[in-house]
């Protein structure tokens, strides 16, 4: 998910947790080279102990992500044991990667951030973040494997993985008959017309064309200034079909359920709001390959935290952690050593939650870096005011 991602606020955390990317939970798969050692590679902030610190742990990080609204203030919290031991952190919060960017750019010095995977060179471009030390992460070896090795740069660990999730089409099976195969050409069906809504993203559509035209569109050089402009005249033609673009999963999930949406551009919560409300919906698994999105955790480079940060989100990336958010969130997780006996079979099924494999190319195309943004941000403008 490029430039933003599903945002649970204090009230969605407790009224309408609806964007669901449910976790590969069973995997059950270990990543014991990676916990075999230092990987912190001249950490800034690596001396002393934790008692030598301040303690007074600053995150930018999305609403409802927080102490106590993450994990509940119980016994058993997720972040309970942190919080105990230490206090509960200051948070800032932040609406999109872009502006988490901008606001340590602008001067602000967070300790933790909780970006996007695709915006981890964004951030070592800045030259704001520093490599973790994973040995000093006990959860670390429980990580999926493929998300960790998508925060690496250079080798160093810069990102640690958390939260994840599919994108794909959904669609109402009884409205609806895909055109063979399912595929993302489904947004350009004129069967159904005014029936369709794409999201409202700069990069995704793009996306979405690079993948019907057979091309891997994250090889930027494939984008040369023709094909963008190709890009954009198909989508523009395209758009006529398109009842809207839109920008809130909940007013999405309406349309659906108001049957004003046949087809559309989702987030797994909405496969499963649409499925409460008794509706006949697919979420497709297209020929092209969902899209994923994965979020987690940097390490500023400048933080006097330096342990306190590694704690903290020990416990972030912990079994607990996983267990809590997907029956409370309904978001995946990173770490694998959950069960999954109390979750719905059916969405096991749905989101492939029993193969370790799921997020990994070509069934999947987990979002990664896009070096010129604006150039897309701009294309998309066009698309838009067409």
């Amino acid at each position: 998910m490029t430039g933003s991602k599903p945002q649970p606020s204090w009230e969605s955390a407790i009224n309408r947790r609806r964007f669901v990317e449910l976790g590969m939970l069973a995997a059950g798969t270990t990543f014991l080279a990676a916990c075999g050692g230092s990987s912190s590679g001249g950490a800034t902030g690596a001396s002393g102990t934790i008692a030598d610190e301040p303690g007074n742990l600053s995150v930018l990080e999305w609403a409802g992500y927080e102490y106590p609204a993450y994990g509940g203030k119980t016994a058993t919290g997720v972040l309970q044991g942190y919080v105990d031991s230490y206090q509960a952190p200051k948070y800032t919060f932040l609406t999109s990667d872009d502006q988490a960017l901008a606001k340590v750019r602008a001067g602000f010095k967070p300790d933790i951030v909780h970006p996007c995977v695709s915006y981890v060179q964004d951030w070592v471009d800045l030259d704001a973040i520093q490599p973790w030390d994973t040995a000093l992460l006990k959860n670390f070896g429980d990580l999926n494997p493929s998300l960790v090795k998508g925060g690496q740069v250079d080798g160093k660990q810069y990102f640690i993985p958390a939260d994840w999730g599919f994108s794909s089409p959904l669609y109402r099976s009884d409205k609806v008959e895909p055109d063979g195969e399912e595929s993302w050409n489904l947004f350009y069906d004129k069967r159904y017309k005014g029936k369709i809504s794409w999201w409202d993203s700069p990069v995704e559509n793009f996306l979405i064309y690079g993948y019907t035209q057979g091309f891997d569109p994250y090889d930027f050089a494939n984008w040369t200034d023709t094909q963008l402009t190709d890009a954009t005249k198909f989508l523009i033609e395209k758009k006529k079909l398109v009842r809207n673009f839109w920008s809130s999963g909940t007013d999405f999930d309406a349309d659906v359920a108001n049957g004003n949406v046949w087809v559309g551009y989702a987030w797994g919560g909405s496969y499963t709001a649409a499925k409460a409300k008794g509706l006949e919906v697919v979420y497709s698994e297209p020929k092209e390959g969902r899209l994923s999105w994965n979020c987690g955790f940097v390490l500023a480079k400048e933080t006097k935290n330096y342990h306190h940060a590694h704690a903290y989100v020990d416990d972030w990336i912990g079994a607990a952690s996983a267990a809590w958010i997907i029956p409370n969130y309904a978001y995946g997780h990173s770490n694998t050593a959950v069960a999954l006996g109390g979750v719905d079979p059916a969405l096991v099924s749905a989101f492939h939650l029993d193969d370790p494999t799921a997020l990994e190319e070509p069934k999947a195309h987990i979002e990664r870096y896009v070096p010129d943004r604006r150039r897309f941000a701009k294309a998309w403008d066009e698309v838009k005011a067409a």
